[in-house]
């Protein structure tokens, strides 16, 4: 067999025809990865690969889409991953001569390290880590020299964070039979200041409609600061008799945030009598709102959170936007995440005040050091943390919160999802419509003690660690069923590409030239055709399976209610 490398050297010429001749299998094996041609009628394959290749030169098209390869160090090596303009061309090349690999096996490039769950665990279950010496462990040399050729049989990008900025989408990797977990342009979603600003807009479509989405029953009043009007509002009130009532009775009435770049609790600090002092000076009690450019947001602070066994908690909860070209969406169960201390809104001690498990990390080392921390060993206290929703289900019916047994499916389950549901439709304008993009979110929710469900925020890139064991098989589990759904539309996607192709081929409409180059009759007309089957869908044998733990929750391949799964009424569309 001849090398890889001078395979690829051979396809640049684009003389495809004479390479497919000499019987080279443009297929790069691993000895542990050795597939057999396959006769089998599932598996689609191209009939002429030669012809296939020139049709969907003219066909796939690359999109310079807004934020693509549009980082400052464009061009530049990534985990040492060399960067070749060629790469979507020699893939093209692979696939229609043996797209097998695309049906029968899930093959990633990632760059968690290699100690993670993701990698260790989830990848390793499913499917092949196709470069395993690749990834954020690397030392900073080794990532900034360009040293391996990205390999050309992937088919999912797994990233933590993204390589967009120093590849293009479509042209450097993830190309059009491939997935990618990074939606471009989801700072809409991941921002509190974006997020902030799309809820009020998106609440005036519903004015006249409270029952379809109430805001004061959503998302806790919030002023982004930057904005000098929402400044002004928030100032005036926060200068207001009322606010002095309202401190009086709850304390605590306002929580600050950073509006953007701020993860695992860092930059959310309470509203009380020193942050207090210190706001007021910072905007010279309102007169510096429009100057002061520190992007801070405001948010109502929850005063009657539903207390377990006197402890705060809020929900993490799980959503994949399977596609983008149309919106695809899914929803999973997520868990609690119990505040190891007792609440006291009186406390100073942000992590008493908040529930991310981040600010949990010094108890579990005085845990660990002393072998337990107020009589419960690590182990046990990190069973305290997280609860699933079935356990909060007895503990409400229990202490008789709740009397429906079903509380679950007949309220939790379906206000979780109506919320995503709506988060989407006010924040997915500005998401890029690539079919091969795809990402996974963790969405935050509270309960009060009026069991009223409030969202809290988004967040792209969500810690996917297994801190106990029951939340390692909870991961792991998700990653497995995550990854099967974004394979099922790949696969659908690829059958759709090859079928159309030997369409068009044993119609006539692409025919050979004595050039090797082919001829596509009305060549405008067959692009739209061929934009249109990329656009995912599933096809029958690859819909999830009965156990996958994802439901769906949008799909905009259907019209009316459907489109919502019947969780939105018509009258609310």
């Amino acid at each position: 067999m001849l090398s890889l490398k001078l395979v690829f050297g051979l396809l640049v010429g684009a003389n495809i025809l004479a390479l497919l001749s000499t019987g080279v299998s443009i297929y790069y094996r691993d000895p542990s990865q050795t597939i057999s041609a396959s006769t089998e009628p599932s598996i689609p394959q191209f009939d002429e690969p030669s012809t296939a290749y020139y049709i969907l030169k003219q066909l796939d098209i690359f999109q310079n889409v807004p934020g693509n390869g549009g980082g400052a160090k464009y061009g530049e090596p990534i985990y040492g991953l060399i960067n070749d303009d060629l790469y979507c061309e020699k893939y093209r090349a692979l696939v229609v001569e043996n797209p097998e690999f695309i049906f029968t096996q899930k093959n990633f490039i990632t760059n968690y390290g290699p100690s993670t769950l993701v990698r260790s665990l989830a990848i390793k279950r499913v499917g092949n880590d196709l470069q395993p010496q690749v990834g954020a462990h690397m030392t900073k040399k080794q990532q900034s020299q360009p040293s391996y050729d990205l390999r050309p049989n992937a088919t999912i990008f797994f990233t933590l964070g993204g390589i967009h900025g120093e590849k293009s989408i479509g042209k450097n990797f993830a190309c059009t039979s491939q997935v990618y977990n990074q939606i471009l342009g989801h700072s809409s979603i991941n921002r509190k200041d974006n997020i902030a600003k799309a809820v009020v807009e998106y609440s005036h479509r519903y004015a006249d409609r409270p029952q379809c989405f109430n805001f004061d029953k959503f998302f806790p009043e919030t002023w982004v600061l930057t904005n000098q009007t929402q400044c002004t509002e928030f100032f005036k009130k926060f200068n207001s008799p009322q606010y002095k009532k309202e401190k009086e009775e709850k304390t605590i009435v306002y929580i600050r945030k950073l509006g953007s770049g701020s993860h695992q609790a860092k930059g959310v600090q309470p509203v009380n009598d020193e942050e207090e002092e210190q706001l007021r000076k910072m905007y010279k009690n309102g007169e510096l709102c429009g100057k002061t450019k520190d992007n801070y947001v405001i948010q109502t602070y929850v005063y009657n959170p539903l207390l377990l066994n006197g402890h705060k908690f809020d929900f993490r909860v799980y959503m994949v936007v399977a596609s983008t070209n149309p919106t695809i969406l899914y929803y999973h169960d997520g868990f609690l995440r119990v505040s190891l201390h007792p609440y006291d809104v009186k406390s100073n001690d942000k992590s008493v005040l908040l529930t991310n498990t981040a600010l949990s990390n010094k108890i579990f080392d005085i845990a660990r050091e002393q072998g337990h921390y107020q009589g419960l060993n690590e182990t046990e206290l990190r069973n305290f943390q997280m609860w699933n929703l079935e356990r909060l289900q007895d503990y409400l019916l229990q202490h008789k919160k709740i009397t429906d047994s079903n509380w679950l499916d007949n309220y939790l389950r379906p206000e979780f999802k109506k919320a995503m549901i709506h988060l989407i439709r006010m924040v997915s304008g500005p998401f890029v419509k690539l079919s091969q993009l795809y990402e996974l979110y963790g969405t935050d929710f509270m309960l009060d003690d009026n069991l009223n469900l409030w969202f809290i925020e988004c967040n792209s890139g969500p810690v996917l660690s297994g801190s106990s064991e029951e939340k390692e098989k909870f991961v792991t589990k998700m990653l497995a069923d995550q990854f099967e759904i974004v394979s099922g539309l790949l696969k659908s996607r690829m059958k759709r590409i090859i079928n159309y192709v030997n369409k068009i081929t044993h119609e006539g409409k692409a025919r050979k030239l004595p050039s090797n180059e082919v001829y596509i009759v009305d060549l405008e007309q067959r692009q739209k055709e061929f934009q249109e089957i990329i656009k995912n869908r599933f096809e029958p044998e690859y819909e999830p399976s009965k156990g996958n733990g994802f439901s769906k929750i949008i799909d905009e391949n259907y019209s009316g209610v459907e489109k919502y799964a019947g969780l939105i009424s018509a009258e609310c569309m």
